[in-house]
């Protein structure tokens, strides 16, 4: 039996979108695009949005080009060498709402050499509006060559053209931010403190504009927001002396998440460890308030609270002995996956393949970047039974 496919609907509203003209000339004549790129889940208005890049037939045996290029009808290849590829990244990006029980199924296909096709997720810049400072935000760029690459989430080019990644040390050096970004990192930020499955924390901020849509990608178990700054620099000061003083790191790493997920603690112990954390962190921000009052913080005590599309995750957590769901192969190895979506937390989906009681969590991080075909397809899972 085949199952109506969420990735399809990407080609539709494709074909609907006023930008795919502007790439008609690369893939009029060979038909409509058969091919994704899975770019990310995004979380908009706490709901999540399967966002994929459409790749129009155009691409060649041997060396990767520039979209203009394919348009034009040269040849010369980018920056990235020979790899092959067998389309050309067609600069529009499709979002998908995520509808509960729909299947979503595909494979992931390799080249000649066995590599999989990973394609240049682009560059961020600022945008900012003088008569309203509050509307200034960011803006994803796709990239220009449509550059595949072998590792990694862009390509030199793109590298260098992102503003977004100075905002990180420009407390330490302001002077690296453009314009716009300035702008941006002008708004008002928070500090949060979050708390993974495992036990485990990291430090983090907020825009206004990413409030609580930050979190709500971050695939936490539990979150508290500890302290408002009036901009983003001042935040990130506080940032760092949470972690030089509380020792609370401010990164944790995809797989370290999904690992938590996949054996998570006690709910009454995840509570306890989650409250001396904020705890330290308060420490930390007093700590910093005496020895560096020019840091302008408001105290918060504001609890993140988990979306309704994500109450299937969650659930597992909520019970008084934990049911974590099962973990699953990405399918990168296999070359395909497929499940019914049942709900998300952060990068990761909450799936079956027909037994509902059968829960497992789909990592789609693994899949981030990476050439995808709709497909009809299952994911081979063992569950433990024991669990269940």
């Amino acid at each position: 039996m085949d199952y109506p496919n969420l990735l399809e609907t990407a080609f539709d509203e494709f074909a609907a979108a006023p930008a795919a003209g502007n790439n008609a000339a690369a893939g009029d004549s060979v038909g409509a695009p058969q091919l994704l790129i899975w770019r990310q889940i995004r979380w908009s208005n706490r709901r999540p949005l399967i966002e994929v890049e459409p790749v129009v037939p155009g691409g060649v045996a041997e060396g990767t080009h520039s979209r203009a290029s394919q348009a034009a009808g040269k040849s010369t290849p980018n920056q990235e060498g020979s790899l092959a590829q067998p389309g050309v990244p067609s600069g529009v990006r499709i979002q998908i709402p995520l509808t509960p029980g729909a299947y979503l199924g595909l494979r992931i296909p390799r080249d000649s050499a066995g590599e999989l096709y990973r394609y240049c997720a682009g560059y961020t810049t600022g945008t900012s509006n003088d008569a309203a400072p509050e509307s200034a935000g960011i803006r994803r760029v796709p990239c220009p060559e449509g550059t595949r690459i072998q590792r990694g989430q862009q390509c030199p080019r793109c590298t260098a053209r992102d503003e977004f990644t100075a905002l990180h040390s420009a407390h330490l050096y302001p002077g690296t931010l453009t314009e716009s970004m300035r702008a941006y990192a002008m708004l008002e930020h928070r500090l949060y403190i979050a708390t993974f499955p495992d036990g485990t924390h990291k430090v983090g901020t907020s825009s206004l504009h990413s409030t609580p849509r930050r979190l709500d990608e971050q695939a936490v178990a539990t979150a508290t927001y500890i302290a408002l700054a009036p901009d983003g620099l001042a935040i990130r000061r506080a940032e760092d002396a949470v972690t030089a003083l509380a020792k609370i790191p401010q990164v944790k790493q995809m797989a370290s998440k999904y690992r938590a997920w996949t054996n998570p603690l006690p709910g009454a112990l995840l509570r306890t460890a989650h409250q001396e954390a904020v705890a330290r962190a308060r420490e930390a921000l007093a700590k910093l308030a005496r020895t560096d009052p020019e840091v302008p913080l408001t105290a918060l005590d504001e609890p993140w609270i988990p979306s309704l599309a994500m109450n299937r995750p969650y659930a597992a957590l909520r019970a008084q002995s934990p049911e974590p769901l099962a973990p699953c192969d990405s399918g990168t190895e296999d070359g395909a996956a497929g499940f019914f979506c049942t709900g998300a937390a952060g990068q990761f989906f909450s799936a079956h393949t027909g037994d509902a009681d059968a829960a497992f969590l789909v990592n789609t991080a693994a899949w981030r970047n990476v050439l995808v075909e709709p497909a009809q397809e299952f994911t081979r899972v063992r569950v433990q039974g024991s669990l269940f």
